[in-house]
This record gives C-alpha cells, sequence and structure tokens, in this order.
C-alpha cells in the first residue's frame, strides 16, 4: 500500500473542494492519478474510476471511496488491512464525530481535513436536492 504525505491530502481535499484544473494538473505531475480517481469515484460514483483504481492495484483507495459512500464491508477490509487512517476518514465522512476526533487526535489532519471537505461536499449536494432524490452517506 502506497504511503502519501500531507501535501498529497491536501492536494485530494483542494480537489474535492474546487474541482480545479490547476489541482487536477498538479496532481498528475505528481503522479497521484489514483487519489484524482478516487475523489472522482467518491463525489461521482463513476465506475470507470472505480474500475481503473481495481485494474491499477490500489486496493485500499478503492476501499476507502467505498466505504465513504456507506459501504460497511469496504470498511472491514480498510480495518483487516490495517489501513486505520482511512477507514477513519471514511468513518468521519459517514458522521462518526469520534472518527473524526480520533483522527485529530493523533494527528492525521491532513486526514480530517479530507474527511470535513467530503461531509462538505455531500451536504451542498443535498442541500441542492430539491427533490428529495439524492440520499447521502450516513
Amino acid at each position: 500500500m502506497r504511503q502519501y504525505n500531507g501535501e498529497s491530502i491536501r492536494l485530494m481535499t483542494n480537489l474535492v473542494l474546487t474541482n480545479s484544473t490547476r489541482t487536477y494538473n498538479q496532481m498528475m505531475e505528481m503522479n497521484l492519478r489514483e487519489l484524482i480517481e478516487t475523489v472522482t469515484y467518491i463525489k461521482t460514483g463513476k465506475p470507470d474510476s472505480f474500475k481503473w483504481l481495481m485494474d491499477n492495484k490500489h486496493l485500499s483507495l478503492a476501499a476507502f471511496a467505498n466505504a465513504a459512500r456507506g459501504d460497511k464491508t469496504a470498511f472491514r477490509w480498510l480495518m483487516q488491512h490495517k489501513a486505520v487512517f482511512w477507514a477513519a476518514t471514511a468513518n468521519a465522512v459517514n458522521k462518526d464525530k469520534k472518527a473524526l476526533a480520533w483522527l485529530r487526535l493523533n494527528k492525521f489532519i491532513v486526514y480530517a481535513e479530507l474527511a470535513e471537505a467530503l461531509i462538505e461536499f455531500y451536504s451542498k449536494d443535498e442541500a441542492d436536492d430539491v427533490a428529495g432524490y439524492y440520499k447521502p452517506p450516513g
């Protein structure tokens, strides 16, 4: 499992919040396509992004993306494979306040910020859904 530094996770967070072409290009230059595909799948559910993650053996990120979208089996997979910070981030996205507190307490601040960005994304999506069709994770 590839390890990501704080800058990589901050770029991922920025992509969630802004969908910036500049951030996308910077991530591509840094060979972080897997983080781009993860954000794309979480935000859109685009099957091509999930398939890319699986085909390129980014199993932890694929599981994180599914767990962030509310899949409890994916969360269990993350825990079994010792991807604890991804699991905690996914739980925080799914409105587990203890998970968010754990990330902060253990100094995984960039993961806490990523979770907060995804929570913000989902709450905006929910607010835009005046017909009540969209159901965010949690």
